[in-house]
């Protein structure tokens, strides 16, 4: 037979009897849960590589991927020598940059936050960071300027707008390093950028370089960090491992993920049972299936004995049954598919659901739209849909020709 008749056949047999429509029901059962089971699966899978991207590619903006620090917070005086060997010796370093640094606080009127104040060199400057410009600009009137670019989740608690002027107390270190005292400077708000990642939009604001060096005192030549970034992530551990043989063990470096420990340690621990959790949803969702398919054969058994009294051969019947299973399971993947598509496509392009920055790390939820993961579900639920026909179509096979058309 072709597949018209089976199609023919299946629709039949599907279609409630006139004295009960609990088949119908059932049927509708089955459809719901399948489609709900892989929406909800595509979604979760979403979600934790949009959180997994998402986290990374915000840390990236302010932490470079790999970062050389000095021992007990001290300056790398020699910044300049340490970056020309780097460049000579490792080729898979992309750009560096020296790095001034300090914290501090932030005054508006009666307001007052801590921020780390961060020395920010145009032609040296790695990051992405002014692809998240809100409003205003990341150019600075001159090296040492005072101008400032603070982050919008900062300018709405101090309540300031562009072009206001806010104080900054920077955080000085006396000559023995045991004591700190504040400079007090007043600086022009430039820009205000906005990246979602709430750890680092709390915290970072960015002034001129040749700024941050006068204002923290720090010599030429010196600095408080170097960032590094590499061509290829995936060997961040060994090119680390080589910057670290070069500069030997007065410094230290770190990775992003070393320095975003936290984020990605909790992004790791959900993806192991989650996927598991929902996929066991899922195989309930299927096994209904196998349900729906033995009521069928219950209510539809007059029918079988009819369809093998004009000569349906077994092997007919159960790719019949195994016909109505599949499509099933098509049907509701194609819903389920579908409705995860929309949801991750809104939810992309418009942020409908916003998350606590403090508790999540970002403000919206993120998702990422992957047709691995689509293919996925869509093949394990009609490989999963297979087996759970095959017990039914086996049974309506099975069953005598006579006393099938007898049966009431």
């Amino acid at each position: 037979m072709d597949l018209k008749v089976y199609n023919f056949i299946s629709k039949r047999l599907a279609q409630p009897s006139e004295q009960s429509s609990f088949l119908g029901f059932v049927r509708i059962v089955a459809l719901v849960s399948v489609s709900l089971g892989s929406m909800a699966l595509i979604i979760s899978l979403s979600v934790l590589e949009g959180f997994e991207k998402a986290l990374y590619d915000n840390a990236v903006k302010f932490t470079s991927h790999i970062t050389i620090n000095a021992f007990e917070r001290k300056l790398i005086h020699n910044s300049e020598n340490l970056i020309s060997d780097i460049k000579s010796n490792v080729p898979a370093v992309q750009s560096i940059a020296p790095v001034v640094e300090r914290q501090g606080l932030l005054k508006f009127k009666n307001t007052l936050e801590a921020v780390l104040i961060r020395g920010y060199k145009t032609q040296n400057d790695i990051t992405d960071i002014k692809s998240n410009l809100v409003s205003g600009t990341f150019q600075f009137s001159d090296k040492s300027a005072k101008e400032i670019v603070i982050s919008k989740r900062m300018a709405d608690k101090l309540k300031v707008y562009l072009g206001d002027n806010i104080i900054l107390y920077s955080m000085r270190e006396s000559p023995n390093g045991s004591l700190a005292y504040p400079d007090i400077d007043k600086f022009k708000i430039k820009g205000i950028y906005e990246t979602g990642f709430a750890k680092y939009d709390d915290a970072i604001v960015f002034i001129p370089y040749l700024s941050a060096q006068n204002i923290f005192q720090i010599p030429p030549n010196s600095a408080t960090s170097i960032d590094i970034m590499i061509d290829n992530l995936n060997n961040i551990q060994l090119v680390s491992e080589q910057i670290q043989s070069i500069i030997g063990y007065k410094y230290y470096t770190l990775t992003v993920f070393e320095i975003n420990s936290s984020a990605f340690a909790w992004i790791e621990l959900q993806k192991d049972p989650i996927p598991i959790v929902l996929g066991l949803i899922s195989l309930v969702a299927v096994s209904n299936i196998l349900t729906i398919l033995l009521i069928t054969v219950v209510e539809k058994t007059r029918s079988i004995g009819i369809l093998r009294a004009l000569g349906l051969a077994r092997k007919h019947i159960i790719r019949i049954f195994v016909f109505q299973g599949i499509s099933i399971a098509l049907m509701g993947n194609l819903i389920g598919c579908s409705l995860a598509f929309i949801f991750s496509y809104l939810q992309k392009t418009f942020g409908l659901i916003n998350l606590r920055g403090e508790v999540y790390f970002l403000d919206t939820l993120p998702v990422s739209i992957n047709i691995e993961h689509y293919l996925t579900i869509v093949i394990a639920t009609i490989i999963l849909a297979l087996f759970s026909t095959f017990i039914p179509a086996l049974i309506a096979s099975r069953m005598n020709t006579v006393q099938s058309i007898r049966f009431k």
